[in-house]
């Protein structure tokens, strides 16, 4: 056993390593057939590789915090209609080269959903880059300093899905428009991106303080888009203590009785 054990790791079959003592005994209580037990092996084998892929290529696709769609609260938000977003996780934008913008106030849930059709999609074994517009902006701003635009570019232009998040928090650094424009253009009907925005798309020239450029993103980019628009309430202050008259009145009770100043 321990030859057959050395040999597996020589092979790189760690996964069956893992089960192989527990298939032997399956196979010899069920008494299964050798192509029985070669499948089963095999078919562990093939399960390992798969979670371990899938565990790599979420580390790189770098969210920010992982989001799946069972962790969204679907009925605090009305206007998100389950129906498209689960149609998003389908992925058949992906297969399509099409893209998708998430449009709405801060905290109505762009992001997570955003994360969470690329966590979707890594299940599916599309390869998923997640990075804010600062991100971006920062790592072209990085390489451009030490003339290695073209590596950067490439990290862009691999993935099956790229996810732009936040564009509109605030005004971006000159030449940002320049950075957005080239990722946009060269993954335009080739690969596709998801962006997200809270704000207007005619305020989008302002952000990157340069119009006719971001007209040039926003024509591309729209093309082929899906436009998910999301109205309501921030969810992150619905989660925030809410602070009453009772609250405030029990806080003061609380509070040490102040020194009298001396006469």
């Amino acid at each position: 056993m321990n030859a057959l054990t050395t040999t597996l790791k020589q092979l790189r079959l760690s996964g069956l390593i893992q089960t192989l003592d527990v298939r032997l005994q399956e196979a010899a209580a069920n008494r299964l057939s050798h192509a029985e037990f070669l499948e089963l092996i095999c078919q562990d084998e093939l399960n390992v590789r798969q979670q371990r892929q899938m565990e790599r290529h979420t580390k790189l696709a770098d969210f920010r915090h992982l989001k799946t769609l069972d962790d969204f609260d679907w009925s605090f938000n009305p206007s998100v209609h389950k129906k498209e977003i689960f149609d998003l996780a389908s992925c058949r934008f992906i297969r399509e080269a099409k893209d998708v913008l998430f449009l709405g106030p801060p905290g109505v849930g762009k992001t997570h959903l955003a994360q969470a059709i690329g966590y979707e999609a890594i299940r599916q074994n599309f390869l998923v880059l997640y990075r804010s517009i600062f991100d971006l902006v920062r790592d072209f701003m990085k390489d451009e300093a030490f003339n290695q635009q073209d590596k950067t570019l490439r990290r862009y232009l691999k993935p099956d899905l790229v996810i732009i998040d936040d564009m509109g928090l605030k005004q971006l650094p000159k030449h940002s428009g320049e950075y957005l424009l080239e990722v946009i253009m060269r993954r335009y009907e080739n690969k596709a991106t998801i962006m997200t925005s809270n704000r207007p798309l005619e305020e989008w020239g302002k952000l990157l303080c340069d119009v006719p450029t971001a007209g040039a993103i926003i024509d591309r980019f729209l093309h082929h888009a899906q436009v998910v628009a999301i109205t309501g309430k921030s969810y992150r202050v619905k989660e925030a203590p809410v602070v009453t008259q009772e609250t405030k009145k029990s806080r003061k009770s609380n509070e040490p009785p102040t020194a009298e100043p001396a006469s």
